[in-house]
């Protein structure tokens, strides 16, 4: 596990902040195994800055073991098998096979490892809009083996599922199981 704790103002030291004043900085995430930007979406102040709460969520994702690049990997793997049953990548089934298997087949991915190194880590966001909830989150953001964008979320240092682009992360405050539940409604249907 990562000793290291990040303070906010080393934080504010090491971010650079561009004209929409979203800031990055690049840390070091021990259960990726690499440098990754991490992009700050703070409250349009006058002064960038960076609150206590997403100081924190920094450090939970600096603290996640390494172990947990495992979770990582079924999620990215969960994401694909997802994926290819909801829609249509263009794969012809073979005599015999399903329409999942014809897509894990065409891609490649036939289990989390496939999943995990087909995909690709784009950053860490921490958006202050957060703030407010009881919680603190953070969204790996994973261009995924099935070539789709997805948030993997982090609460309170734990991962707990991924959600497409653009989730809202507040639904996770009351059930944190609530993306599976609506994708196992989906394919149920």
């Amino acid at each position: 596990m990562n000793e290291k704790t990040m303070t906010k103002k080393e934080l504010l030291n090491n971010t650079n902040w561009d004209e929409y004043q979203m800031g990055t900085c690049l840390l070091f995430v021990n259960v990726l195994s690499k440098e990754v930007p991490f992009v700050f979406f703070q409250k349009h102040k006058p002064e960038p800055s960076i609150s206590d709460k997403m100081v924190e969520s920094v450090n939970d994702i600096l603290a996640i073991n390494p172990v947990e690049i495992e979770t990582i990997k079924e999620v990215l793997y969960e994401e694909c098998l997802f994926a290819f049953q909801v829609a249509d990548y263009g794969c012809e089934a073979q005599e015999g096979e399903t329409h999942l298997e014809a897509h894990l087949r065409e891609f490649e991915i036939f289990n989390k490892e496939d999943a995990y190194l087909k995909s690709e880590i784009q950053a860490v966001h921490i958006n202050q809009e957060y703030d407010e909830l009881n919680g603190t989150y953070s969204e790996i953001k994973i261009n995924s083996a099935s070539d789709n964008l997805i948030s993997v979320i982090v609460k309170n240092g734990k991962i707990i599922d991924y959600g497409d682009d653009g989730v809202t992360l507040s639904v996770f405050d009351t059930d944190e199981q609530i993306a599976r539940k609506r994708r196992k409604e989906v394919l149920d249907s």
